[in-house]
């Protein structure tokens, strides 16, 4: 009678810790011995009762347990609460009044926050407005001065250039009921010219002046 032998057992390595493993039971295996297995089933920590693979147990505990402590949703109106996940609905329900008193809290406080910024921001702007109306005021100040400096250079050149004429026209006369000779005369008149000529270039730097200090005054503005 002929027997069929059974074929021999084929073994693997575990990719998670290596050990060989029979082919036909590794799946068992990294699902439940291997302590390094991604595929490992194990409970939920956190005492839900749920079997979850370790690869995925971090997702469950962040995302799904029920057990798992959670910041209130109203935490950032103020509420400290740290409650399970299945039990925010009931905390919700039970604290809506309390809820609303930290949102109508958290709204004041905004508010007067929004009013203090808007205090301010009007106080800069006026004292800003301030500084705007004295560098105005500076500047026509100080354009009032430079007009004053040039309508008194103007005019006292003007008058000095009058007193020159009145002085050549005196002179003339004189020289003109006066016995001199010919040199003395042309020394006068050439003296009497000089001051002239002397006298405008005065007033033409005076004039020159004048310009610089416009052009300085616009520079500034």
């Amino acid at each position: 009678m002929l027997t069929l032998e059974e074929p021999a057992a084929v073994t693997v390595p575990c990719e998670y810790c290596a050990k060989q493993i029979d082919k036909r039971e590794l799946r068992k295996h990294q699902a439940y011995d291997c302590l390094q297995s991604e595929l490992r089933v194990m409970q939920c920590p956190k005492g839900c009762g749920q079997n979850i693979e370790a690869r995925a147990l971090e997702k469950h505990i962040l995302d799904e347990c029920p057990l798992e402590l959670v910041p209130c949703d109203f935490q950032l109106s103020g509420c400290p609460r740290r409650i399970t996940r299945r039990a925010k609905r009931e905390h919700n329900s039970e604290n809506i009044e309390y809820h609303l008193s930290l949102i109508n809290k958290g709204s004041l406080e905004r508010d007067d926050r929004t009013a203090k910024v808007e205090k301010t921001l009007r106080a800069r702007e006026m004292e800003l407005q301030g500084l705007y109306t004295a560098l105005d005021q500076e500047r026509k100040e100080r354009a009032e001065m430079f007009d004053e400096f040039e309508e008194r250079m103007i005019g006292m050149m003007e008058a000095f250039e009058d007193k020159i004429k009145e002085n050549t026209e005196n002179s003339k006369r004189a020289l003109s009921g006066s016995v001199l000779t010919t040199n003395n005369v042309d020394v006068m008149r050439r003296t009497v010219d000089g001051l002239t000529f002397d006298m405008q270039n005065a007033k033409k730097e005076a004039l020159d002046m004048s310009v610089r200090v416009r052009r300085l005054q616009t520079a500034q503005a």
